[in-house]
């Protein structure tokens, strides 16, 4: 599987690329919303999933998944914060095949519920 990592913080981008290689899925990593909306429209139909920051400078992260909805409404999409970890507080046209993940995480946390995410909303 393909995942686009969109984070601001470099240390969190590499762990999840660390531990989502090992797990045998390919990374495409983006330091910010901007920049992963470019990358996810370039290649938007080679990618599976996308984990991305809920609090970002710029572009925020609902902003961000707005963003990338606009490109492929059925994206599935992992939001991590370390601040919320509610999704009342996405609204609620952004809700759906939507889940979250508490930072930190623990390496097993993030490759369990990713490959929860692809069982039950990727295209197999």
């Amino acid at each position: 599987m393909r995942i686009l990592v969109i984070d601001d913080e470099q240390m969190i981008r590499a762990l999840a690329e660390k531990i989502l290689s090992r797990a045998g899925h390919e990374v495409l990593l983006a330091e910010s919303g901007h920049e992963g909306v470019g990358l996810f429209g370039e290649q938007s139909g080679d990618i599976d999933l996308a984990i991305v920051d809920f609090f970002m400078e710029g572009m925020s992260g609902i902003e961000t998944l707005r963003n990338l909805r606009n490109i492929s409404p059925d994206l599935p999409c992992l939001m991590s914060s370390g601040h919320t970890d509610s999704p009342k507080d996405l609204p609620n046209e952004l809700q759906t095949k939507v889940e979250f993940l508490q930072k930190p995480y623990r390496a097993n946390d993030l490759v369990e519920k990713i490959e929860d995410m692809c069982n039950t909303y990727c295209r197999q």
